[in-house]
């Protein structure tokens, strides 16, 4: 497996630990971390995968082995944080969609201004199922390591589309933070 139910019972426990303050933006960072967390075993994965280390096949197997853990009900005694969790385990859903697809070889090669668009339109149009799958190829193609463009227009609309992107944009950043040397970030850290 290679995302445990031990490994995300460790950041359900850190949740229900955290304080949370929508307005002062406090504790909303154990989400990000999260979702991070999620991205750099999936990056992990591919990398296994790259350096030889593990097949396709069986890179394949572990993801399936994880699904269910995305699928569990998890309640924290606070509104706020069951509804973040939700919103986090929504996103961790398209990197595990976009894992597979990175797995299998399916790669698009429509541009992510494409493919939200598209994701938009069919959300509009009631397809919610075909909008996942476009937002789950642009985290495809981010888990690849395609750069998300800078100047790309997000709707302000409330849409489930709006919300998935933030995993796209959440493995665009990682795949920044990876290429900036080693070192630095340590020196940061301290």
């Amino acid at each position: 497996m290679f995302y445990s139910e031990s490994r995300l019972n460790n950041w359900i426990e850190r949740i229900k630990e955290e304080k949370i303050n929508i307005e002062s933006g406090e504790g909303l960072e154990v989400f990000d971390r999260l979702l991070d967390d999620f991205i750099i075993a999936s990056l992990n994965l591919l990398k296994s995968i790259r350096d030889r280390e593990i097949t396709k096949k069986e890179a394949m197997k572990l993801v399936q082995e994880s699904k269910p853990i995305l699928n569990k009900s998890y309640k924290f005694e606070d509104e706020v944080k069951n509804e973040l969790f939700e919103i986090t385990k929504d996103n961790m859903r398209v990197v595990l969609k976009a894992l597979e697809y990175a797995i299998e070889g399916k790669k698009t090669k429509k541009s992510f201004e494409k493919l939200l668009e598209e994701a938009i339109k069919k959300e509009r149009n009631g397809d919610i199922g075909g909008a996942f799958e476009d937002v789950a190829k642009m985290a495809a193609k981010a888990l690849h390591g395609e750069r998300l463009p800078e100047d790309l227009e997000i709707p302000d609309e409330d849409l489930f589309v709006v919300g998935w992107i933030d995993a796209v944009d959440a493995i665009d950043t990682i795949n920044l933070l990876m290429e900036i040397d080693r070192s630095e970030v340590e020196d940061e850290q301290e």
